[in-house]
């Protein structure tokens, strides 16, 4: 049942609307240098997170595993995290703990050399809901399956609400995040509603090494429940779809919320190079693709490799038009707000 979820997941993705309404990195305009006075050969694009060096401030962001589709996917992407010197995260390894068989379906990374590898899990597992709790032993597996730097806790109880199957209980899960960053380097990211600055200091304070936003503006999982929902006439669920489609915060509201002492990656709503600078203009330390990738990652590496040497080139004129040598130069580029969002960044000003 959970491989035919993952794979409805990916097709409704690919084929579908699923996206919010509003993509609030449209909110953010960068002033253009007309005299850059650098060399567009000489910027180094290179940046140093947690430890581990990248070519650019660029990670694959979680997205599918479990089913002989994502297999593919992850070969495609796996590929070119390896040729591009950036990182990359599988999506739920939820499938890998109830059937050992689908396994291989993310333990390619495991023989690529990615510098920035990670591991992920749902924050629903670490409790017990209708399925038990992942064990230590679990993790541990997991981990090892993709020689994993790092471990993703993702949190995504919105989706868990609409969809049928969904997990229902949150209670004890701060409790077990701070067990298990005792012995991982956790990092915390959200599927597509943002995370709170309340939520950033909780997690904080369990030991947590870094937040991915995962905000609003890109793929709205409820929206991907709702198409799910059509397709079994669920019109409890079809409506709960409708009703949260737009629920979360803005991917860079959440990047400011999250500004409490630990790196912060962007993602969410992430399209291209230019949107990639405004996470570093936000103060993100990393921007994080997902959606935007995956029609190529299914159908074409060499498409694929193209998209992403596109958005590298982008990425780098805007560096190059804003007169920043460096990523750290980048961060001191000057940039308006306009609404919504500006009002979503004053919020806790108030």
């Amino acid at each position: 049942m959970i491989e035919n979820r993952k794979e409805e997941h990916v097709k409704i993705a690919e084929k579908e609307n699923v996206t919010a309404d509003h993509n609030f990195w449209d909110d953010i305009h960068i002033i253009h240098q007309a005299v850059p006075e650098i060399d567009f050969d000489s910027i180094n694009t290179q940046v140093e997170v947690m430890g581990k060096r990248l070519n650019f401030p660029l990670i694959i962001s979680s997205m599918t595993g479990g089913t002989p589709l994502a297999k593919r996917i992850n070969e495609n992407l796996s590929n070119m995290a390896e040729k591009f010197g950036i990182g990359m995260g599988v999506g739920s390894m939820r499938a890998a703990v109830e059937k050992r068989e689908l396994a291989d379906t993310y333990s390619m990374l495991a023989e690529k050399k990615i510098p920035m590898k990670m591991a992920n899990i749902g924050a629903p597992q670490l409790i017990s809901q209708s399925k038990r709790a992942f064990s230590d032993g679990d993790i541990e597996y997991l981990f090892n399956l993709i020689g994993a730097n790092f471990l993703i806790i993702h949190f995504n109880f919105l989706q868990e609400m609409v969809q049928p199957e969904g997990d229902r209980n949150a209670k004890g899960i701060l409790k077990r995040i701070g067990e298990i960053a005792g012995s991982y380097p956790v990092i915390a990211k959200e599927t597509g509603n943002g995370f709170s600055r309340e939520a950033a200091l909780m997690l904080k304070d369990k030991g947590v090494k870094a937040i991915d936003v995962g905000g609003l503006g890109g793929t709205s999982f409820a929206a991907i429940e709702y198409f799910r929902a059509v397709k079994t006439d669920d019109k409890e669920k079809m409506n709960a779809g409708k009703t949260f489609w737009n629920w979360g915060i803005p991917s860079p509201a959440s990047i400011k919320y999250c500004s409490v002492g630990l790196p912060v990656f962007g993602s969410g709503g992430l399209r291209n190079g230019l949107d990639l600078a405004k996470v570093i203009l936000m103060g993100g330390e990393l921007g994080g693709f997902a959606r935007s990738l995956l029609k190529n990652a299914d159908q074409s590496q060499e498409d694929l490799e193209d998209q992403i040497k596109f958005l590298i080139r982008d990425f780098k004129v805007a560096m190059f038009l804003t007169g920043s040598e460096s990523v750290n130069d980048l961060k001191k580029a000057k940039y308006f707000i306009t609404e919504p969002l500006k009002s979503w960044i004053t919020a806790y000003d108030r």
